[in-house]
């Protein structure tokens, strides 16, 4: 009994394929190339974007710090002297033995802001549980 082994022959390597995919390489590989130019470009414009911003937001920071400035000086009310404290004024002179006189608050009161009520959030209420029977 003869046997005979088949071997299976391995089919001649196309050069063709090799070839193209070599000039897809070529292709390819520039234009990778120009794509990572561009987005050192576009990364270096950001940067210089965010120190402008960075630049403008502490400007404007220092405006309004001398804006509060301004109206916490124009607000505040001039210093008294401590002679003027210590003389009493002609129309709030008291007599002995009379009862003391209230101050006017009215006028006080009337410069102070009304407070705002507490904002409610949506979220922050407690939400009602109801119990399984």
């Amino acid at each position: 009994m003869e046997q005979t082994i088949v071997v299976a022959e391995q089919p001649p390597r196309n050069r063709l394929t090799g070839h193209v995919i070599l000039v897809v390489l070529l292709f390819i590989f520039p234009l990778l190339a120009l794509l990572v130019l561009e987005q050192g470009r576009v990364i270096d414009a950001q940067r210089l974007l965010i120190q402008q911003l960075s630049s403008d937001s502490r400007q404007l920071n220092a405006f309004r710090m001398r804006e509060l400035q301004n109206r916490a000086k124009q607000a505040a009310p001039p210093a008294k002297t401590p002679q003027a404290d210590s003389q009493p004024q002609s129309g709030t002179q008291q007599q002995p033995g009379a009862a003391p006189q209230p101050k006017n608050r009215k006028r006080h009161e009337s410069k102070q802001a009304p407070s705002a009520p507490p904002q409610e959030y949506p979220g922050t209420r407690p939400v009602p549980v109801r119990k399984a029977v």
